[in-house]
């Protein structure tokens, strides 16, 4: 039925805004075929039996049933008409629910004035209707370009009359791209196409897209990839692995291809395309992705002269009603990503594997899933193939139907890994099983419109990968009204990059809100737009609100000359593992130590249980919010500095004993605890020889520390003072930085040389930032600084005591006679022979004489 028949057949039904709405809303979207669905001023019965109620538009498809307000049940609102009219008014809106309709409203306003809101908001209310759905994209007979496809070629065939010869379009996944493609070579009338893909998957699925568009070149397309290689058909399908072999291009003319279609041509920027870029000379090269960012920053628009003739993202396509809504949902994951190693793109697999393999989190994962997921098709990002397939065995065991997918090859180009993979990439397809676990599998081109669920559980490292990874649940499918999305959420580096990924700029775009849940009162952050929703749990937000705040400026690496950016790689390396000055993790506190020493002098055979449990009733009384809870191993301060040896107080502390019974005096006793500070000598057996925490094949070793760390201070801020003329203080940062790394009294002029090029910087605030991020030191030595007589540290800044500079230098000056004649003793490193070579030192360490006069008397 034409439009104006229809309207001249209900005349005397609709009413101004009725029509307007057909005209300008329902009509351009659905057209004749639409109008055999949709029924005017259609009457359903009051409840209570006392007349009916009339609803403005009904449609009826084999999938549901949708009621139609054009101006809203709220357009007379509670006050500007009758209570009783208004009740009235809620009573219609329950019972059009009650009779199983799909109630869609709009307002007076928004129908006269937005109509292409409104289009969108009608298509996103049909978009799991397989009927309704193939009416506005087009497709009731055959395939045809949709309203997107048909607007991009035109575009395209504007950029040629203008003599473009290549192009880039950007359509968001969901929105037929090879489709697109296949309408422009037909319209092209290209006499020989090539079609190039990144990875194998992807190649069946294009040329079967091919085919449907133009059937009647079913028999003249192929492939090149592998051992099929048919040169001679007009359509050829390849991988940029196969084609960019210098063998493989060179079978071709440079001016073979009429037309050269480039897939997912964010990979662009990769050398193997450069070839082809530079070796054929099509008539016309089209490129296509979903994500033209890439995670390195290169651009690829330079390899389409910079002609970009389309683009619409994954919001406008939601918005718009070609891709389903989300319901996004980013839940804390407990895993600790502060010591796995992170190249600056990615995290090391092999450490994630380690923190990610453990069945408690699956445990919470899975109890997540089956609360929320339902029956739904669902595919899960995983790390790496060891995490999917363990990820896909935990599933099973609780009895939900998984299978891992993904390539035990590195090499694209092999042919026998397809098949495992297409095998069960249809036993997914077919619904044998609820989950695909997949590794890098799903990322792109590979569609299965039915999947209603994403499992994130890996790091989200790119604003790329996340979008491509959404793309995977947002195609449309009939009865799929969204797609749920469960992303678990650890404290990576790149956590904020989901909020861009999502369309919002940053936290201060999202909404909070107390729900209550079986556990109690949970606050929640959320965020909901074109009918999709976005729901963080608190802890989450409170990841994003940290990384804004340390990425709010970033580094601008041309601010940093190569000497610093050297040093920076020399700093990351060195405290990456661990070859930095430290005291342990236990407890820190000299007057805390003090009082569990004289617990165990009182009683020397005293058990552990019960020295924990006396010592932490002292502490509650006398020290509140510290504690001992981690027994004898607490006492390790105590140990390098001579206080505790073999289970035993020593002669140094029952000097100290013997001076207070307020270990809170720290004036009392400082001058004993200088002694013994002094005398740590770095590294000595209490450490150990390497750092435990590596694994074996990256220990480092710590022979090379040869240095007593407080002599090293001292000299330090008495040079700054003597022989460059700054004041005897250096910053915490400085500290960290450039002190904590020395391992030899003879790097004592490389250091205060760098700090002083440091402080002189041009750019110093950039460099600040930069070494920051290199520096992955966990600074524990700093906290003795407070206990030493000679100087004044707190969190921000450590100098010499100016009462005790006179004295400091005549200490120094003997500490020097002794290191200068060779006769300093030194830790030595004798394998089997350690404590044996080694007596001495810890004769000294033991002995109530300071470092300078046992020298002297021995």
């Amino acid at each position: 039925m034409k439009l104006e028949e229809y309207i001249s057949k209900y005349r005397g039904q609709l009413n101004n805004l009725q029509e307007v709405f057909l005209r300008n809303i329902y009509f351009p979207d659905f057209g004749e075929k639409g109008l055999e669905l949709i029924t005017p001023e259609y009457e359903i019965p009051k409840a209570d039996g006392s007349g009916v109620y009339r609803i403005d538009f009904i449609i009826e498809t084999p999938y549901r049933k949708y009621a139609i307000e054009t101006d809203g049940l709220y357009y007379h609102a509670e006050g500007a008409v009758t209570l009783e009219y208004f009740n009235e008014l809620q009573k219609k809106q329950n019972e059009i629910i009650n009779l199983d309709f799909k109630l869609i409203r709009f307002t007076n306003d928004s129908v006269r004035n937005k109509p292409d809101e409104c289009i969108w908001e009608l298509r996103r209310n049909f978009i799991a209707d397989k009927e309704l759905y193939n009416i506005y994209m087009n497709r009731v007979s055959g395939i045809k370009p949709h309203e997107v496809q048909r607007e991009v070629l035109a575009a395209l065939k504007e950029t040629r009359e203008n003599g473009k010869k290549k192009a880039l379009v950007v359509l968001a996944t969901g929105l037929g791209k090879t489709y697109l493609s296949a309408f422009d070579v037909k319209e092209f009338n290209s006499k020989k196409t090539l079609f190039v893909v990144h990875i194998n998957e992807i190649l069946k699925q294009s040329i079967k897209s091919f085919q449907e568009v133009i059937p009647e070149k079913l028999n003249d397309m192929g492939f090149f990839i592998g051992s099929k290689k048919e040169e001679e058909k007009e359509f050829i399908f390849s991988s940029i692995q196969t084609l960019s072999r210098m063998k493989n291009i060179t079978k071709f003319s440079k001016d073979e291809f009429d037309y050269i279609v480039i897939d997912e041509t964010h990979h662009s920027a990769a050398p193997t395309y450069e070839k082809l870029f530079s070796y054929f000379t099509p008539k016309f090269f089209l490129g296509l992705t979903a994500t033209p960012d890439r995670m390195d920053g290169k651009d690829i628009l330079k390899n389409y002269d910079n002609n970009k003739v389309f683009e619409i993202n994954q919001e406008d396509a939601i918005k718009k009603g070609y891709l389903v809504p989300f319901l996004y949902y980013g839940f804390k994951d407990d895993v600790d990503y502060s010591n796995i190693y992170f190249n600056g793109f990615r995290y090391d697999v092999d450490d994630l594997n380690k923190v990610l393999l453990i069945e408690n989190r699956d445990l919470a994962t899975i109890k997540k899933f089956k609360e929320m997921g339902g029956d739904r098709k669902t595919i899960a990002f995983c790390t790496s193939i060891e995490h999917a397939d363990w990820s896909a065995a935990q599933f099973n065991k609780h009895g939900i139907k998984s299978i891992a997918i993904h390539s035990k090859s590195d090499d694209l180009d092999v042919e026998i890994d397809l098949k495992a993979q297409e095998s069960a990439t249809q036993g997914f397809r077919d619904g044998k099983y609820q989950i695909a676990f997949v590794v890098n599998m799903f990322n792109e081109g590979i569609d299965i419109p039915d999947v209603s669920c994403l499992l994130f559980l890996r790091p989200t490292e790119s604003k790329t990968i996340f979008i491509q990874h959404m793309g995977r649940g947002l195609r449309i499918s009939p009865g799929k009204e969204n797609v749920l999305v469960l992303d678990f959420i650890g404290n990576y580096r790149t956590a904020n990059t989901i909020l861009s990924g999502l369309g919002i700029k940053d936290t201060q775009g999202l909404n909070k809100k107390t729900i209550q849940t079986k556990d109690g009162e949970k606050i929640i952050y959320y965020y909901d737009n074109n009918g999709c929703s976005v729901s963080f749990d608190q802890e989450v937000v409170d990841i994003f609100k940290r990384l804004e705040t340390e990425n709010r400026t970033e580094t601008r690496p041309d601010l940093i000359t190569e000497e610093w950016k050297e040093f920076g790689d020399y700093l990351e390396k060195c405290t990456t593992q661990n070859l930095y000055w430290k005291r342990g993790q236990q407890n820190q506190y000299f007057e805390v130590q003090l009082e569990a020493l004289r617990v165990i002098s009182n009683k020397l055979d005293i058990t552990e249980t019960d020295f924990v449990i006396e010592i932490q009733k002292i502490i509650d009384t006398k020290y509140p919010g510290k504690n001992m809870t981690a027994g004898f191993r607490a006492l390790f301060i105590s140990k390098i500095t001579g206080l505790f040896f073999e289970r035993a107080p020593t002669e140094v502390f029952y000097a100290i004993n013997q001076k207070t019974e307020d270990f809170n005096n720290f004036e009392s006793y400082k001058d004993i605890l200088t002694n013994q500070l002094e005398k740590i000598y770095y590294w000595n057996s209490i450490y150990g020889s390497y750092n435990k925490y590596l694994p074996e094949d990256q220990r480092a070793d710590f022979k090379e520390f040869k240095i007593y760390p407080f002599f090293f201070i001292y000299e330090l801020l008495v040079k700054l003072n003597d022989d460059y003329g700054f004041d005897p203080q250096i910053s915490k940062f400085e500290f960290d930085t450039f002190v904590s790394t020395a391992r030899k009294h003879s790097e004592i002029e490389d250091v205060i040389k760098n700090i002083l090029l440091f402080r002189e910087y041009e750019e110093k605030h950039e460099l600040t930032r930069y070494l920051r991020e290199k520096n992955k030191i966990d600074q524990r030595f700093y906290s003795l600084l407070k206990y030493n007589k000679y100087l004044q540290c707190d969190d921000n800044s450590l100098k010499i005591d100016e009462p005790q500079i006179e004295d400091l230098r005549k200490h120094l000056l003997e500490f020097h006679k002794i290191y200068e004649t060779n006769s300093l003793i030194e830790y030595k490193y004798q394998d089997d022979k350690e404590d044996e070579e080694n007596q001495e030192y810890f004769k000294m360490l033991l002995s109530p004489l300071d470092i300078i006069d046992y020298h002297k008397g021995k």
